[in-house]
């Protein structure tokens, strides 16, 4: 029977109408889960605000409150320890869903040369959400500006090549280790406390890469990405070749991944909301227009996926930072504070500092001694924290291949300088005869550890040069010297020293403050 052009019409308005409901229509429902949510979600982030896993999270809280209508999410920054600190305080609340923790390879590494495995092992892996390849970043104004010229320099040079990154037995430390060894590259790793700090250091010439994420070449239009470890090229940087096409093969899988974990033992129902939210979140077309120019490759998997990839991760941590030597095996030497006092070494070292604090104490008792209080006290504090401190280094990493210097090399060079200085003027200080001046000797012991505090307070602003600078002269004139040669002689010559021994010699790179990159940045 034929259709009337009337019914026609009305059917053909009818589809119309829908079009529009259908477009409009909220997304699905999540499953259901009870009474969960029943207080704000709380997002535990292990940074703090403004790297690259703390915005991650806070795009994902934002885009979640579109389908999860009502409820809030809310980012909470907990920095310590490589993610130790945010583990821990998850850890510690109800496994019922209302704190989640954003992760990333990272916090597998720092657990893994901690020893707090069992940290891994107590976590729910949920959801993987992305990855990025990591990629190695030059300073073109330099000249270094293809991956070719990088490893002809490190065949000219005589010295191994400085490669600079962040922390020191961390992913991106393991990778550079890989990286260099496949490409046979004599590389030494100087660790930052922060990627901005280590592409700062990139951007003054004291290094020759950067490994780092893609998104950090945008900081600077120096910066250039000379090779990528990643199975294909990034969109964001077509000109920078992949590791395969180098002719390096074997580092397809050098990269950090990002995702979401909970405490282990989250109802089930609780577990299928959240997978239902975050493969919502993670198809949203906000969501993924968000990382188009972000050198990311976005991708869900699951739970079990998840957990095979830490697994692995886990096994290859302590396999690479084992073999570096960066590992603190249970029971050994190098466990923190577990083992310290069993060390002979130790025991004598604790022993002097019972027998120095004993002999300053009979020292204080006779009479002629008493008006030396003050300064034998703080002698005695100085060496006892010294000694205090020499031992507690004996926890940190040793030498290794990569760091000849190692972790316990630095503060026990600065104990071996002033601890014998100290004891010298103990030995000065009871020898001398009673001065009629003594009352104005406090004074000058409160002004010097005035002028220390405040050098201390400029370290970070000026950097280590410069406050030295400026220091070094105006406590030489507070201690009553005048002579302005002896005074520039003295100041020279520390920082001739302090350049010589920690820059050129070790390779520590001393605190550059934040007045001079400012300043750079400004001038730039």
């Amino acid at each position: 029977m034929p259709i009337s052009p009337i019914k026609t019409m009305a059917l053909g308005l009818m589809m119309l109408g829908a079009v529009p409901a259908f477009a409009q229509a909220p997304p699905a429902a999540l499953p259901d889960a009870g009474d969960f949510p029943r207080q704000p979600i709380r997002i535990i982030v292990y940074t703090s605000p403004g790297g690259l896993i703390d915005f991650t999270a806070r795009r994902f809280a934002e885009i979640a409150r579109r389908h999860a209508p009502e409820q809030p999410f809310i980012v909470i920054n907990r920095p310590g320890g490589g993610g130790i600190v945010a583990f821990e305080e998850v850890l510690q609340q109800p496994a019922d869903g209302h704190h989640m923790l954003a992760v990333t390879r990272s916090n597998i590494s720092k657990m893994v040369a901690t020893g707090r495995d069992d940290l891994i092992e107590r976590i729910d892996w949920h959801s993987y959400i992305m990855e990025n390849p990591h990629v190695v970043i030059t300073n073109s104004a330099r000249g270094a500006g293809s991956w070719d010229e990088v490893y002809r320099e490190a065949l000219a040079a005589g010295d191994r090549q400085l490669w600079l990154g962040a922390d020191i037995g961390g992913v991106k430390h393991v990778s550079g280790v890989k990286i260099a060894r496949a490409a046979g590259i004599d590389m030494r790793w100087i660790p930052y406390s922060s990627g901005g700090e280590a592409m700062a250091a990139l951007l003054g010439n004291l290094g020759t890469v950067y490994l780092g994420n893609p998104r950090d070449a945008l900081a600077s239009p120096d910066l250039r990405v000379v090779a990528v470890a990643g199975p294909e090229r990034l969109s964001a940087f077509p000109d920078a070749p992949t590791f395969a096409e180098l002719g390096i093969p074997g580092l397809e899988n050098e990269h950090i991944w990002r995702g979401f974990a909970f405490r282990q033992g989250m109802p089930e129902e609780v577990r299928d909301w959240y997978t239902a939210l975050i493969r919502k979140v993670t198809s949203d077309p906000d969501w993924i227009a968000g990382w188009a120019n972000e050198a990311v490759v976005l991708g869900y998997r699951s739970s079990e996926e998840f957990g095979r990839m830490v697994a692995r991760d886990q096994a290859e941590f302590a396999f690479y930072l084992r073999e570096m030597g960066l590992l603190r095996e249970p029971g050994s030497r190098e466990t923190l504070l577990a083992g310290i006092g069993e060390a002979p070494a130790v025991h004598f070292l604790q022993a002097l500092l019972v027998i120095l604090n004993v002999v300053l104490a009979l020292a204080l008792l006779r009479s002629s001694f008493r008006h030396r209080f003050g300064e034998l006290m703080i002698l005695s504090v100085v060496t006892s924290l010294a000694i205090v401190f020499y031992a507690m280094s004996s926890a940190l990493p040793p030498p290794n291949p990569v760091d000849r210097v190692g972790a316990s090399g630095i503060p026990r060079l600065w104990i071996a300088l002033l601890l014998p200085l100290a004891l010298w003027q103990t030995w000065l200080i009871l020898r001398q005869k009673k001065d009629p001046m003594h009352k104005k000797k406090p004074l000058l012991l409160f002004g010097f550890l005035g002028f220390m505090s405040c050098y201390v307070l400029l370290i970070p602003i000026l950097g280590y040069l410069l406050a030295s600078l400026v220091y070094l002269p105006g406590i030489l004139w507070y201690l009553k010297y005048r002579k302005p040669v002896m005074i520039g002689a003295l100041t020279a010559g520390w920082l001739l020293f302090s350049w010589f021994v920690f820059q050129e010699t070790l390779f520590v790179d001393l605190p550059r403050g934040a007045l001079l990159p400012a300043l750079m940045r400004g001038l730039g």
